[in-house]
């Protein structure tokens, strides 16, 4: 029989939230012992390396191409995996894992690739948006490996509440660079992947300007955030306004992430990489059923989140994001800083 380099495949190829609130589901206890190898996508590595413990993964471009489709392929046949586990990825894992000739291929019973290429399938209807996605990772694995023959855990609620925990690489040469001190400025990330609604611009404005007559306030973000961010660039000037908008690095973000003194955005990655490294946030969540934070809130220890007043529905009026007044904001912000600070100095 051929050596075996790695036990589990674990598959996770999407952004920066998917990919933290799909980490920990390899603390299952059907994993343990055994050899687990994350394939993530390309850019994501820095995640995988911080976490606390450490995560080995590959990255792969998600887009197909005749390269990625060899490369992974000849991975597979390296390290000789016995299952992989399919939480999301592009259709032609799938195939890479039956071309390669994996034995145990575990994923969702949902479109065709599934159907083809996959032989332990799991009925999941993740639409459904009826618990996180953390749950629905956690729900794949315990339903695939019983099929297996591997006894389901009494833990499964218990585990359900694990979370990411990330360190930051350098965090107070990185802050001392800025000229900021430890827990001495807020940070707002107003922009977004477009996924779900965002809060309105000038709602952010008013947040920031309020934030900033009491402390710093570091604005991050990208070059795909510019649409979110033309009506904020009016706080660009302000004196206690760091605009640090395509300036930094993964771990330089990750960085002024963990001190700040708490951190504003929607439902994006930059929230969740703040949640794991215990810093407090706050989230800015639609009420739509698919955008929901019962399915993509933000897991940590200091996490609190806003959403509109109003009935789940898919019929919502576009300006419902309106519905949270940046003085709702505010004072979300001051109680999860108060939570957070208590807790920390009572750990000290």
């Amino acid at each position: 029989m051929h050596k075996r380099n790695v036990d589990i495949v674990l598959v996770r190829m999407d952004k920066i939230g998917d990919l933290i609130l799909s980490l920990p589901v390899d603390e299952h206890p059907a994993l343990g012992g055994r050899r687990v190898h994350w394939f993530i996508s390309k850019g994501l590595s820095f995640i995988a390396e911080q976490s606390q413990p450490k995560r080995p993964a590959t990255e792969f471009k998600r887009g197909f191409s005749p390269f990625e489709f060899r490369r992974m392929v000849q991975w597979l046949r390296r390290m000789k995996p016995q299952s992989i586990v399919l939480l999301h990825c592009p259709w032609w894992v799938s195939m890479a894992a039956w071309w390669a000739g994996v034995p145990e291929r575990i994923g969702r019973r949902s479109q065709w690739h599934s159907f083809l290429f996959l032989n332990l399938h799991v009925k999941q209807k993740r639409s459904s948006a009826d618990r996180h996605e953390s749950d629905f990772n956690f729900d794949l694995v315990e339903w695939g490996f019983n099929r297996l023959g591997v006894r389901r855990t009494t833990r499964l609620s218990e585990l359900k509440k694990t979370f990411l925990r990330l360190v930051a690489p350098n965090p107070f040469a990185t802050v001392a660079a800025r000229g900021l001190k430890t827990r001495g400025y807020r940070l707002v990330h107003p922009g977004m992947a477009g996924s779900a609604l965002n809060w309105p611009q000038e709602n952010y404005v008013r947040l920031i300007e309020r934030l900033a007559d009491e402390t710093p306030v570091l604005i991050t973000g990208t070059k795909a955030d510019q649409k979110y961010l033309q009506g904020i660039l009016k706080v660009k000037d302000h004196p206690r306004v760091h605009w640090l908008v395509g300036e930094l690095t993964s771990s330089e973000l990750l960085d002024l992430l963990s001190q700040a003194r708490s951190v504003v955005a929607p439902s994006t990655g930059v929230l969740h990489l703040a949640a794991s490294l215990g810093t407090p946030v706050v989230g800015l969540y639609s009420p739509r059923k698919v955008e929901h934070p019962r399915r993509w809130g933000p897991k940590g220890q200091y996490v609190s989140f806003l959403m509109p007043p109003a009935q789940e529905a898919e019929n919502f009026n576009p300006d419902v994001m309106e519905e949270i007044t940046p003085d709702q904001v505010y004072r979300a912000v001051i109680a999860i800083e108060s939570h957070g600070h208590l807790h920390r100095h009572a750990e000290a």
